[in-house]
């Protein structure tokens, strides 16, 4: 049981130390790369407002 908590706990530092690493590229990556896409929704035109005018 020790050895698999011992195993158990390395993985799990191992996984910390990879996720640690990603995030310091992330952060020291050019601000462009990590926005993401944001799309500008413009509201459709009402066919009945046209008309009225």
């Amino acid at each position: 049981m020790l050895k698999g908590l011992i195993i158990c706990f390395a993985v799990l530092f191992a996984q910390l130390a990879i996720l640690h690493v990603i995030d310091i590229r992330l952060y020291n990556a050019p601000q462009d790369a990590r926005q993401t896409a944001v799309t500008k929704i413009t509201p459709l035109k009402d066919d009945e407002e046209d008309v009225q005018s």
